[in-house]
């Protein structure tokens, strides 16, 4: 079975879900499982009452410590019910320490034990049915304890591994595209659909990220997706999300959405580096751009004027930018529009400045989390 009809299956099992208001989703392809959990969400709680009847509970944690704490914090969560909504779910979100978990595979005795208890508990004293839970995980051990007491009171959803031949995760990819496609809003030309995920790779929030792309780059263009539009603007397989993401949310000010796309990445100690290298090396480019936007030289659609002083040509040419040709007018288009997202030149030159500070400081052992609060606040503006 592949992973696509697998995920077609699972998608229609969470919209029939059963009367139990225990979950368990299983993956470790987080963007499937966040979303059949999202699903599962939406369908129990009304959305005028999601801030008061949904509680996240972080699930990653890296050391025996942490898991413990969140251990403690899920159990706090589910003792307490629900104030004056109708119902209460605690969403214990990204779990990385279930049994198979865990640092190579193992847990510690003490959170092993903790995690034991809890699903003896709930078996023992049913969940009242005005609270749901819903656990998301990345791997989880069938043969122990815990998941086979745990299965007895609990809908578990589990999707297939990663660990398959490429081909057959790219098999899979273009199995589930279409429905993926359609909730975007954009239809491919036959055949350039087989292109778009030879090109992107199997990875299911990769795919989502260039789909979103592809929508930006056909505006209101009422029209299927062509070989030639992936051609232009498609990026190849990255393994991760693109970065582009994070300095659009930068120069829309919008920190909800900036928080959203930096939560997605992997924060291992090399990240932040290449993260605000990304990051400086735009609005670098974006400052080119303004000051050939304010002299009108180029156009709010990224098309270059047909008059451009030679001297002023060369400048762009050296700087990355041939003005004798409209190639890649899509990316040019979103470098004037991030770049009129600040009022002038020089507050673009600001941030420019700011972020090198910043990337001085992460190489000297600043922490992630400053790093994230620095682009928060530029994002306020």
């Amino acid at each position: 079975m592949t992973q696509g009809y697998f995920y077609l299956i699972i998608i229609s099992m969470v919209e029939e879900i059963k009367e139990n208001n225990i979950h368990l989703i299983i993956g470790e392809d987080d963007f499937l499982v966040e979303n059949a959990a999202k699903k599962i969400i939406s369908k129990v709680i009304p959305d005028d009452i999601k801030d008061s009847a949904l509680e996240i509970i972080q699930g990653k944690a890296d050391n025996e410590d942490a898991q413990l704490s969140s251990i403690s914090d899920f159990n706090s969560s589910i003792m307490t019910p629900p104030f004056l909504d109708p119902v209460k779910l605690t969403w214990w979100r990204g779990v990385n320490f279930l049994p198979g978990g865990g640092t190579n595979g193992k847990i510690s005795e003490s959170v092993k034990s903790a995690l034991e208890k809890i699903a003896q508990d709930l078996s023992e004293n049913p969940l009242p049915q005005d609270q749901v839970i819903v656990i998301t995980a990345t791997k989880l051990l069938k043969a122990s304890i815990f998941a086979k007491t745990f299965s007895k009171v609990a809908e578990v959803i589990e999707f297939a591994s990663d660990g398959k031949k490429n081909k057959d995760k790219i098999a899979s990819a273009l199995m589930r595209l279409p429905e993926l496609a359609e909730e975007i809003g954009i239809t491919f030309n036959p055949g350039a659909d087989i292109l778009f995920i030879a090109k992107v790779g199997g990875d299911t929030r990769t795919i989502i990220s260039e789909l979103e792309k592809m929508k930006m780059y056909l505006g209101d263009e009422d029209r299927p997706v062509t070989k030639e539009d992936i051609s232009e603007i498609t990026s190849m397989m990255a393994g991760e999300p693109e970065l582009w993401e994070v300095t659009s949310a930068l120069c829309s000010h919008n920190a909800k959405q900036l928080l959203d796309v930096l939560l997605r990445f992997e924060w291992n100690n090399s990240f932040p580096i290449l993260l605000l290298n990304v990051i400086e090396k735009s609005f670098r480019e974006m400052i080119v751009i303004r000051a050939a936007y304010d002299s009108k030289f180029i156009s709010s659609g990224g098309i270059w004027a047909k008059q451009i002083p030679p001297d002023q040509a060369e400048l762009l040419k050296e700087a990355g930018f041939a003005t004798d040709n409209n190639k890649n007018s899509w990316i040019l288009r979103n470098l004037v529009k991030n770049a009129c997202g600040f009022k002038n030149i020089n507050i673009l030159r600001r941030v420019r400045f700011r972020i090198l500070q910043l990337r001085e400081k992460v190489v000297s052992g600043l922490t992630h989390e400053f790093v994230l609060a620095e682009l928060l606040r530029i994002a306020h503006g």
